[in-house]
């Protein structure tokens, strides 16, 4: 056990105290009765989700206090062992027995599991009923339309290659379908001596070598008519939300977007644009005007919506959503990541995994309607692209989060940096020594930050980690998660309103003068005093212990410790 295990482990834990629950990505369990047998489907549902951490010797009915585990290394290796015996696929698992204040912890690490070897469920149980997600801070069975949703992404899926029922060549815009043949002979001599219809089987385009064949579904969907004739849902719908929460009317926009997907996608990004404001930039080849959003990165956003979602039958009734409010754009598509793609994967460059291998390949050699330009490139960029568009722009980082069912980006329009996010950062009154630290604490604003969405933005990993931790230990972070999968949010005292006693000044009363008035108090009570986190008060506590102004009663760490002011300069 080292030093810096603990260290982790007590930031954890005095998060959990601050937000006053469990995170999504993490379990705590007392574990004074015995082994907890239920931590089972703890472990099942973090696999099936973004993985998460366990840890057991912390009670949550006590406020999270630490319960010393006296069989802690029997407790690890049943642990371990039910990882790998109890639960099919079996999971790899990273455990640590951690000393803190006298008590042995066990803390277990557990990745997520590819979508490619999901679901992961207890085998005692069967995948119908032991199959589990993790929702909030619990553990959810997963549904049959779940299961069978996982279960269609860990093979290729084949539905893109599927004969439409009904429909022939001539449901196909044959201009279309010639301008990507005249493209495509140019890189295959193949192709180039085959005719049409043999040219078109090959391509994917037809279930046959002849013109009187069945397209498929990414044929009818990359150079469809009215694809809608066959799969009505199988559409784009675009809503645009009043600023005005107040406001009469419910939409300003309301459009349901048909046709091919080159043709969706350019008739979705026109609705978008005319719904968009735009300012003035002035740059050094002069003045320019900046949308609210990069207009490429909402075009990759739609493609990437079209290209990879799941189209089997399960999700065929369910549209393409494209929502855009007073200060966000949301993009979301039926079915989840798909492959041996986790979200810690997302914004890598060349990394990427394609549902829809046929749709992808049409694509990429398909013109957007009246245009020069390709639909989609299909070189694992189109994140990357959302990401350093937005970067350049000073916007905050697209925010991506896969479910079983859904995959969601979210763009937010107010730069990272902006004058009203600056003035926002001055009103918090905390520490924020540099430009990174700004950056950070602006990114938590909009949801979360993590050490890999500081990269982007230029520190490298030491630094990104150094600042994290700075925020932390001054009060304005909350970590969420264990090392590997840490999310950091603002800690809710950041935002929280000055004491009442201080409303007339403004002014928040410091920890010294509180505890001076109260005489005692416990830290928590000394944070709502001040307005401040937990750990900020703890590290001023201690300073005020140094200097003989304040005796600790209670063991350190544990949120029964009450605090007693001796005076100033006491020695008592």
């Amino acid at each position: 056990m080292n030093s810096a295990g603990a260290d982790d482990l007590a930031e954890l834990v005095d998060s959990l105290r601050r937000i006053g629950g469990e995170p999504s990505t993490v379990e705590v369990k007392s574990g004074a009765g015995g082994f907890p047998q239920s931590v089972r489907e703890t472990l099942v549902a973090f696999a099936n989700t973004s993985g998460g951490t366990v840890v057991i010797g912390v009670d949550e009915a006590s406020g999270f206090e630490f319960v010393d585990i006296r069989e802690a290394a029997a407790y690890r290796d049943r642990l371990v062992s039910m990882s790998r015996d109890a639960v099919t696929p079996a999971l790899h698992i990273e455990t640590d027995i951690i000393e803190i204040d006298g008590k042995r912890i066990l803390v277990a690490q557990v990745p997520p599991t590819s979508a490619d070897l999901r679901p992961v469920y207890v085998t005692s149980k069967g995948v119908s009923t032991g199959a589990y997600i993790r929702t909030g801070d619990g553990d959810r069975r997963m549904t049959e339309a779940e299961i069978a949703l996982v279960y269609s992404s860990r093979t290729q899926p084949i539905y893109d290659r599927e004969a439409v029922d009904g429909a022939t060549y001539a449901d196909l815009d044959r201009h279309a379908v010639l301008r990507t043949l005249e493209r495509v002979r140019l890189g295959s001599a193949a192709l180039r001596d085959s005719d049409d219809a043999v040219a078109l089987h090959r391509l994917g385009i037809l279930v046959a070598p002849s013109l009187d064949s069945r397209p498929t579904l990414a044929g009818l969907l990359a150079y469809g008519a009215f694809p809608q004739q066959f799969f009505p849902q199988l559409m784009i719908s675009v809503v645009v939300h009043a600023a005005d929460s107040d406001s009469d009317s419910r939409f300003l926009d309301n459009v349901t977007v048909r046709g091919s997907i080159p043709e969706m996608v350019a008739e979705s990004l026109a609705v978008v644009r005319r719904n968009l404001a735009a300012r003035a930039v002035v740059v050094d080849a002069g003045r320019t005007d900046h949308l609210d959003y990069p207009l490429d990165a909402i075009r990759e956003a739609v493609v990437n919506a079209v290209l990879h979602r799941d189209y089997s039958p399960t999700t065929r009734g369910t549209q393409v959503q494209i929502e855009l409010t007073g200060d966000k754009l949301v993009v979301r598509s039926p079915g989840g990541l798909f492959g041996a793609l986790t979200e810690d994967d997302l914004g890598a460059i060349g990394i990427s995994s394609s549902r829809n291998s046929v749709l992808a390949n049409l694509l990429s050699d398909t013109y957007l309607p009246r245009s020069q330009q390709l639909v989609a490139e299909n070189r694992a960029s189109g994140i990357p692209t959302m990401i350093e568009r937005a970067r350049s722009r000073g916007l905050p980082r697209p925010i991506f989060d896969s479910s079983v069912t859904t995959f969601t980006v979210t763009m937010s329009r107010s730069a990272l940096l902006g004058p009203n996010v600056k003035k926002w950062l001055a009103s918090l009154r905390v520490p924020l020594p540099t430009p990174a630290h700004e950056i950070a604490v602006a990114m938590m604003r909009g949801g979360f930050v993590t050490n890999a969405a500081m990269r982007e933005w230029g520190a490298d990993r030491l630094a990104a980690g150094q600042v994290l931790r700075d925020l932390v230990e001054n009060g304005v972070a909350v970590r969420q998660g264990g090392r590997r999968y840490a999310r950091y949010v603002l800690d809710p005292s950041v935002t929280r309103p000055p004491a009442a006693d201080n409303i007339g000044t403004g002014r928040r009363e410091s920890v010294e003068e509180a505890i001076a008035q109260m005489g005692e108090a416990g830290a928590l009570e000394l944070a709502e005093r001040a307005g401040i986190s937990r750990v900020a008060v703890v590290k001023q506590l201690n300073a005020l212990i140094e200097r003989g102004s304040v005796r600790a009663d209670g063991v350190p760490r544990s949120p029964k410790r009450r605090y007693v002011w001796l005076g100033h300069g006491s020695n008592g």
